[in-house]
């Protein structure tokens, strides 16, 4: 009987163990990326980044050279960037009051701005409604992103017209999204 209770003592916080550790890593997401500006390589090496990326693209129609390199204009692949001047959070750099009209518009209720994969899901929802208000090409990754910065009805405004580092930053938004498209290309992973 003593050997049953101490068999018992030290296999089941193992077990244990073993399960926490095994959920917590199907939980588990890639949290950054040492190759930002190499598409294939990002994706290859946060194969759960691909993953959401490819269901944001399917479920949104956004490419994913552009959700790309809106993350990486917004935020350098870092989840848990934050503005000094905004509520502005996440990967997507996503507006508190933006966020949660998302939230509610998808019904994904426990989203995170700090999830890469709820963050892909916001780009594409505001993709989404950008490109059904301003009929964008969905690889005009500038005109998105002016919408995205400023808001739809302050794109329709212009007010990014008075925003002169905005309209440059943008056209970076669109020349990375191209470059990301064609090594998209190159390796396969076209989208």
């Amino acid at each position: 009987m003593g050997n049953s209770m101490n068999f018992k003592t030290k296999i089941i916080p193992v077990i244990l163990g073993l399960t926490l550790t095994g959920c917590s890593t199907l939980s588990m997401e890639s949290s950054d990326t040492s190759t930002p500006y190499n598409a294939c390589q990002t994706l290859l090496q946060n194969k759960d980044w691909y993953k959401a990326s490819l269901r944001a693209y399917r479920k949104w129609g956004i490419p994913i050279s552009v959700q790309l390199s809106v993350i990486k204009h917004e935020s350098s692949f870092n989840g848990d960037a934050s503005a000094t001047t905004s509520s502005a959070y996440g990967y997507a750099q996503a507006l508190t009051g933006t966020f949660s009209d998302y939230k509610k518009a998808t019904g994904n209720t426990g989203a995170s701005r700090g999830s890469y994969w709820d963050s892909t899901d916001f780009i594409g929802w505001y993709y989404s409604e950008s490109s059904k208000r301003l009929s964008h090409s969905p690889y005009d990754a500038r005109t998105f992103y002016l919408a995205y910065h400023d808001g739809i009805g302050g794109y329709q405004k212009g007010t990014y017209k008075k925003k002169k580092w905005l309209v440059q930053k943008s056209k970076k938004v669109q020349k990375l999204a191209e470059t990301y498209r064609m090594q998209l290309n190159k390796c396969g992973l076209t989208l």
